[in-house]
């Protein structure tokens, strides 16, 4: 440990002015006990995650030195780790950030009820574990608690989504619960459902929204075409009708009537153009109720000569 620190002019005009001050906290004990993120946030009653991006910060910002002998321990990761358990004396640590504080407290107004340990154990482990603001957290709590769902097995199911999608800012969050808000349930409903989506289909409306970026109210067009053709709310097929309208570059309503009157003129092209043309029968002999047979066609000079004949002979 080092009995007395240094901090240069630059740094105090430079970076103070502009750093958080946890992460400023946070150097400066580095500077006094080495980098053990462990001991570090111990002392400053902190979470090795708040440590670790604070470190973070400061490499970005070139005031610490990135390098395998100084590099910091690594984040647990959800892929290879269950999910921690603290023990009352370590979360009593962590309370002691007001911060984490703060959260707990803005929890039980949300779910309604006193925490218990094991559920401030959980909603402590979405930011030591699973590296989500505490912020986002508290976003998290409302987006839940807002649609009905107070259960912590929920809660963990939508916290390990949004870990797992990268939302991990205030921002990105909203912008997640708007594109369920208005996104998700006005398609849901232009199939005629009134439910929650699931996985399978939240995969094929954030294709349409974010990677084909199409407007909501043609993708309502596409669904609601879907089910007047289908019968039923088929989201590979109304894929393939927005796919195809994506290629042609349609971008609203207009542009769905004219490439529907240009594919209505192709096929009436082709439909002409497969079409033989008709060949005249011979007319047939007239009909009549005095003669319902075939008429027969007669040489008349013929028949003189055989009459002169006939004459000569008598």
């Amino acid at each position: 440990m080092a009995d007395n620190i240094e901090l240069s002019k630059a740094f105090i005009e430079t970076e103070l002015p502009v750093a958080p001050p946890l992460y400023v906290s946070v150097y400066l004990m580095t500077l006094v006990v080495g980098r053990d993120s462990a001991k570090v946030a111990e002392k400053l009653h902190a979470t090795e995650s708040d440590v670790l991006r604070a470190w973070a910060y400061w490499m970005d910002r070139k005031v610490m030195q990135k390098g395998e002998e100084n590099k910091p321990p690594q984040r647990r990761t959800l892929v290879s780790s269950e999910r921690p358990d603290y023990p009352p004396a370590e979360l009593a640590m962590y309370i002691k950030n007001q911060d984490v504080k703060n959260l707990f407290e803005s929890a039980q107004k949300k779910l309604g009820k006193m925490l218990s340990h094991q559920d401030m154990s959980l909603l402590f482990s979405f930011h030591d574990w699973l590296g989500l603001p505490l912020d986002v957290i508290d976003l998290l709590l409302s987006y839940c608690t807002a649609n009905g769902h107070k259960g912590m097995r929920y809660i963990e199911k939508v916290a390990l989504g949004w870990a797992e999608e990268g939302i991990d800012t205030v921002e990105k969050a909203a912008e997640y619960i708007e594109l369920r808000k208005t996104g998700f349930r006005t398609i849901l409903q232009s199939f005629g459902q009134n439910r929650l989506p699931v996985p399978a289909e939240e995969n094929y409306m954030k294709k349409w929204l974010k990677e084909y970026k199409l407007p909501i109210e043609l993708i309502k067009m596409a669904c609601e075409r879907t089910v007047l053709q289908t019968g039923k709310a088929s989201f590979p097929y109304a894929d393939s009708i927005l796919r195809q309208w994506r290629d042609a570059g349609v971008k609203d309503g207009a542009g769905v009537a004219e490439l529907d009157k240009a594919f209505a003129a192709k096929k009436s092209q082709n439909h002409q153009a497969g079409q033989k043309p008709a060949q005249k029968e011979p007319p047939k002999p007239k009909q009549n109720r005095f003669i319902n047979y075939t008429q027969s066609e007669w040489d008349f000079a013929e028949l003189e000569r055989l009459e002169r004949e006939q004459r000569e002979k008598w």
